[in-house]
């Protein structure tokens, strides 16, 4: 694979420099034409078309249950990371006096329902600094003990592509009785998760980002030892009628098997499963490894460019193989990437760190043009 031969599966043009994909992965061309036959099946919803939806959410079950070596009737369908979190914490209990840890500039959905959650039981959230070193496993391992109630991290930080070895951290936890969540938004489709090794209780991923699948698109991975918990809301596509509704209220008192419970309402979406589907089977056929692989080298450039200036960046046995957060000397300006999309380049500003998430599709010269752009606009600037 090689950003000549994967560039042409994108509504890519030459002169877009994408390197946005931790805030918005685009749509393979045939994920995007697949959701334009949807939008029709939307418009004809008599047509026999639309009894295949069934299938297309089992598949896509499926699909993202073998990223994470799980089976699909563990994997219930969510439209964002928030709402698989109101999930778990609905289910997770606290003792008074219990922790609960999480990182530094953690995203908000992985950290809000914790909050509350330990304000109500008298538990306390722990907040593990960014290291000097950027070896963030060990700086969490520092911060568990036996008041560790829950882990609730990621397994790359979202502000800088800065990972964690979960393997170690699950292992205390495990010890310790502790519940594990993990938001694996930021590596789903590129980085593998073991969680035969990890053997969390939650994993959520919302995939419009890595898994290239539209807005509201998302998943959450319940293990089996959770899934007879309560669900956010009572829906009727996650109980097991007594009747069918074509003579009945289609009432019922039994869940349906597995995580199916947790699907948050509406998950039955016309247009957006056929999308992912399409979508996660081009990130299958890749192969997750390959994927990797092929960002890692543009990552390393970017990183060695950000050096030779003085530029921050996490370093290379702590980081990341798909994207990465550069700390220039001075802070940039709060526009900078408004001002680098005005010239076609896409990044993102992240809590002061400019992070580039490059994609299969990212050409070694175009890191020449990020920072020859980085460089106009951060020296006027200073």
């Amino acid at each position: 694979m090689t950003p000549d031969s994967i560039r042409p599966l994108f509504d890519l043009s030459d002169d877009v420099v994408y390197m946005n994909c931790a805030a918005q992965g685009p749509a393979p061309i045939a994920a995007a034409e697949v959701g334009r036959r949807a939008v029709g099946r939307k418009a004809r919803p008599w047509e026999p078309e639309r009894n295949g939806l069934g299938a297309e959410m089992t598949r896509a079950r499926d699909l993202f249950a073998a990223f994470l070596g799980a089976a699909g009737t563990d994997i219930a369908i969510s439209t964002a990371t928030s709402y698989a979190v109101a999930i778990a914490a609905r289910n997770i209990t606290l003792e008074p006096g219990q922790t609960v840890v999480v990182l530094e500039a953690q995203f908000p959905s992985n950290l809000y329902a914790w909050q509350l959650l330990a304000e109500r039981s008298g538990a306390s959230v722990v907040v593990v600094p960014q290291p000097a070193d950027g070896d963030w496993s060990s700086a969490v391992l520092d911060r568990l003990g036996p008041e560790t109630g829950l882990v609730a991290l990621p397994n790359v930080h979202w502000v800088d592509g800065g990972v964690l070895d979960l393997g170690p951290i699950a292992d205390v936890a495990h010890a310790q009785g502790a519940a594990i969540f993990i938001d694996a938004t930021q590596s789903i489709g590129v980085v593998p998760l073991d969680i035969a090794r990890i053997d969390p209780d939650y994993v959520a991923c919302s995939a419009y980002k890595w898994l290239l699948s539209p807005d509201q698109s998302g998943y959450l991975y319940v293990a089996p030892r959770r899934q007879d918990g309560e669900p956010v809301e009572h829906n009727h596509a996650g109980r097991i009628g007594d009747g069918p509704m074509t003579l009945s209220p289609g009432y019922g008192s039994r869940f349906q098997p597995g995580a199916k419970r947790f699907d948050q309402g509406a998950a039955d979406a016309m247009i957006h499963t056929p999308m992912a589907v399409a979508a996660m089977e081009q990130i299958t056929d890749w192969g997750v490894a390959r994927i990797a692989a092929g960002i890692e080298p543009v990552v390393d450039r970017i990183a060695a460019e950000a050096e030779t200036r003085g530029w921050r960046v996490p370093p290379k046995a702590f980081r990341s193989p798909h994207f990465i957060g550069i700390t220039p000397t001075e802070p940039p300006p709060s526009d900078l990437a408004d001002r680098l999309a005005a010239e076609n380049i896409h990044v993102s500003l992240r809590s002061g760190r400019i992070r580039a998430a490059p994609y299969l599709f990212t050409r070694l010269d175009e890191v020449d043009t990020l920072f020859a752009a980085l460089d106009r606009h951060l020296r006027a600037a200073a």
